[in-house]
């Protein structure tokens, strides 16, 4: 690789980060063939514009811990999201009580449900509830504060609600896990919401496609041994998924 001007090796690296998620500092050094000082001063210029975030030894993508339009996340890796969902369908039984968390693949999982019929499904999502009008399956919507970000119900009322009902399956996203023990989300409130509806829940999955094992986020709600199952893709590394295959069941689509 012939040698790069500061700035065009800045704006490479926000690149780089936003298509691998987290990266190390010796990983950015050997790419770019400069010294790891270099790629340190690099990170303090970006990290000072609010392009990158540095992170113990290396630098994540601005959005690793912040939640971004679920329309702009719809169109990242459409093909595994679809197989992942595809594979979550099969594990469905007749006439289930369903929660259905945030995110865009829980989206595209709203879309195949909607081919489906006999199910009860509940979700504070509005896209998702959005998506199943007009299916033949019973709706129904878990209420609260409206996060006009993330289109979602959020709060004491969202939770309250949750407690007070049983589901046959939790079907739920992960913002990221790479320095967790478990699946996250990137705020409190979320968790919370995820947390309540696996302790109301028969079985639990989560569904999240493979590059989620590089990203890192906020704040862990559950341990991967209070998952039933992990739904991803075949691209998951295999030391990955053997470190996780010790924790929960692992099923590639």
């Amino acid at each position: 690789m012939s040698k790069l001007g500061a700035a065009e090796r800045q704006a490479q690296i926000v690149d780089l980060l936003s298509n691998n998620g987290t990266m190390k500092i010796m990983d950015l050094a050997k790419h770019f063939q400069v010294s790891r000082e270099t790629i340190r001063r690099d990170l303090i210029v970006l990290n000072q514009a609010g392009t990158v975030k540095k992170w113990f030894g290396g630098a994540i993508p601005v959005y690793d811990f912040e939640t971004r339009p679920v329309d702009d996340r719809m169109k990242e890796r459409e093909e595994s999201k679809a197989k992942i969902c595809e594979k979550a369908m099969e594990l469905l039984s007749d006439k289930s009580v369903i929660f259905l968390d945030t995110g865009s693949t829980l989206l595209c999982l709203a879309k195949m449900l909607k081919n489906a019929s006999g199910h009860t499904i509940i979700s504070h999502s509005i896209p998702v509830i959005n998506e199943l009008i007009g299916s033949d399956n019973q709706l129904i919507v878990a209420g609260g504060s409206v996060n006009q970000r993330v289109m979602c119900a959020t709060g004491a009322q969202t939770i309250e609600f949750l407690e007070r009902i049983k589901v046959d399956m939790a079907i739920l996203g992960s913002s990221g896990f790479e320095r967790h023990k478990g699946p996250t989300g990137n705020t409190f409130d979320d968790c919370q919401i995820k947390m309540t509806a696996i302790r109301n829940a028969q079985t639990s999955i989560v569904v999240a496609d493979s590059s989620k094992a590089g990203y890192s986020s906020l704040t862990q709600y559950a341990s991967w041994k209070e998952i039933d199952c992990l739904i991803t893709d075949s691209e998951l590394p295999d030391g990955m998924k053997r470190r996780l295959e010790e924790m929960t069941s692992v099923v590639l689509a």
